[in-house]
């Protein structure tokens, strides 16, 4: 999200498949992220270590990488990018609060 609008080939399968992309992303990566740190010995902390998670890497990361992309050449900020960001973000949340990490399902 941070390289120069030029360095991607122009594909347009669909509408709003930016949308879409940022959607997965951040979906994906709220999802991997919320259960670092989180031990299912230690159930009222592994639940504020999930929200933690979340804030920084569903919300906040959303944030800093859409103001960043204002000051890469062929970007800029977009408010819609930076609301489906945090969609993404909450429904990676959701998706690790419904089915964990396989580590847990394991043991």
């Amino acid at each position: 999200m941070l390289t120069p609008g030029t360095s991607f080939p122009e594909v347009d399968l669909f509408d709003f498949q930016d949308k879409f992309i940022h959607l997965v992303c951040f979906f994906v990566q709220t999802y991997l992220w919320c259960g670092i740190g989180v031990k299912k010995e230690r159930d009222f902390d592994a639940k504020k270590q999930v929200w933690i998670n979340f804030m920084v890497y569903g919300v906040l990361f959303g944030i800093l990488l859409e103001t960043a992309q204002q000051f890469i050449p062929y970007r800029s900020f977009d408010w819609m990018d930076m609301i489906v960001n945090l969609i993404g973000g909450i429904l990676g949340l959701f998706g690790y609060l419904k089915w964990p990490s396989i580590k847990f399902i394991l043991e």
